[in-house]
């Protein structure tokens, strides 16, 4: 199986990831094809206990998809005894996953494979679609920020979240603060505090833009961040924040109509 998987290819677990479901055979077909096609990276976890290893797809025939093997006898063996695998990849930046099932060994003359019947369906996720979830209004997220220029025992810079989602965060600047966050510049000491129960994160930041934002005058400028060497722990917990929020405002919609 190919090495590299990155962080990111975490499964992720919601209703409301529903909508974004393909279920029509040619278009689950689209999707498999082109990852075979780019030669895409895998990250297959293993169920039940949801072991990640490393796969790539092989061929995408009819009702029928090829998923390459391991040079560890023991992964094999693992791989036909679960009970199915949820596969995680990422093509243009969009999130790709999908259930293979009923698993068969396919030995020839070259590297193991395996087969399996087409998924029955494909989640597709857009991280600006999906993931971005608007914070004014709506709960209160900070970021406090450890400000490089300042002495080590200097207290943290407490900021204002805007947007978030999980490739990254909008922060809400003051004229007082925004000379701080320049373009470029990286933060590596920031604890992300989610009003969900947990404990604040320790994550790292970088500066990807600046814009001003006329409409929120207490917050001026916004400061467009991208998260640094984010652990897969730490996404899914975003993740699941953000899926929580939006729960919680459809509720909310519904009973207002």
């Amino acid at each position: 199986m190919t090495a590299g998987i990155e962080p990111s290819t975490t499964p992720i677990e919601s209703d409301d990831a529903e909508r974004y479901m393909l279920r029509d055979p040619r278009e689950i077909v689209r999707v498999l094809q082109a990852l075979t096609d780019n030669r895409a990276l895998i990250s297959a976890h293993l169920m039940p206990g949801g072991r990640p290893c490393p796969t790539a797809l092989l061929e995408v025939n009819g009702d029928e998809v090829l998923i390459d093997g391991n040079r560890d006898e023991t992964l094999n063996l693992r791989v036909l005894a679960s009970d199915y695998l949820v596969c995680v990849s990422q093509l243009d930046r969009v999130r790709v996953q999908f259930r293979l099932q009923h698993l068969r060994r396919v030995d020839g003359d070259g590297p193991v494979a395996f087969a399996a019947p087409l998924p029955e369906s494909v989640l597709q996720l857009q991280r600006r679609e999906l993931y971005r979830l608007e914070l004014i209004p709506g709960p209160v997220v900070t970021v406090q920020v450890q400000l490089q220029a300042v002495p080590t025992d200097a207290p943290p810079l407490p900021v204002r979240v805007l947007d978030i989602s999980g490739g990254g965060l909008a922060l809400g600047l003051t004229d007082e603060n925004q000379a701080h966050f320049t373009q470029g510049r990286q933060f590596d000491t920031c604890t992300l505090e989610l009003p969900d129960g947990g404990e604040p994160m320790r994550v790292r930041l970088q500066v990807a833009h600046i814009s001003q934002r006329q409409e929120l005058a207490r917050y001026p400028v916004r400061a467009g961040c991208r998260f640094v060497g984010l652990s897969a722990l730490a996404e899914r917990r975003i993740l699941q924040f953000i899926f929580q929020v939006e729960r919680q405002r459809k509720a909310r919609e519904r009973r207002a109509v």
